[in-house]
């Protein structure tokens, strides 16, 4: 039951993110990628518990591809 509300904490997480990247509000695009991150750590959490590595090892991409975008933006910013 709790890795099912997880699940759908993650959900949420990624459709707000979603939200504020198509908002095209320049100012919020960070904080999109700290939702986005924080949604790929709990899904990974998830994928770990499910033991699928393909699931987990797309996720761990896309986590670094987060790192990397938020670095950029507070560099640019």
């Amino acid at each position: 039951m709790k890795l099912q509300i997880e699940r759908w904490i993650a959900a949420v997480f990624f459709m707000t993110s979603g939200i504020i990247q198509a908002s095209a509000i320049i100012n919020l695009q960070w904080f999109s990628w700290i939702i986005t991150l924080v949604a790929i750590i709990l899904t990974i959490r998830i994928s770990l518990k499910d033991k699928d590595r393909a699931r987990t090892t797309t996720q761990v991409f896309f986590l670094i591809l987060s790192v990397i975008a938020i670095y950029n933006w507070v560099q640019h910013k």
